[in-house]
């Protein structure tokens, strides 16, 4: 008698033991079906914010908006612009007719600016 309340009780434990690593096992599963969930979800929330940085920096909302608040961009000027020699295509000094563009030193390279539109308010 002892004998068989002694396997029956390794028998009990047994099964304890498989029936908590079953449900274990289930419990991990829907805690990954839970992330990859939330993982789809940022992911297209990731793509859709990239599409609206995009669309908002699209040159043609952009112009509206500064239309909308009475902005206007001006062209830089010609101190602000610089022709890099080298480049391809004709440059745009020989385009214009005049003579060609002063060679700039390397190390000014760095230092100089690329010209950017200004924008200012109008009246």
């Amino acid at each position: 008698m002892r004998r068989f309340a002694a396997c029956l009780t390794v028998v009990t434990l047994a099964a304890l033991v498989y029936v908590y690593e079953e449900v274990e096992a289930v419990k991990t599963g829907y805690a990954i079906r839970r992330q990859e969930e939330a993982k789809t979800l940022l992911l297209d929330r990731g793509r859709a914010l990239k599409f609206s940085i995009a669309n908002l920096k699209a040159p043609h909302n952009l112009e509206r908006k500064l239309l909308a608040q009475h902005i206007t961009l001006a062209s830089p000027k010609s101190w602000q612009t610089l022709v890099m020699p080298g480049a391809g295509g004709p440059r745009a000094s020989e385009m214009a007719g005049t003579s060609p563009a002063i060679r700039v030193p390397f190390v000014a390279k760095f230092f100089v600016g690329t010209a950017q539109a200004e924008a200012r308010e109008s009246d």
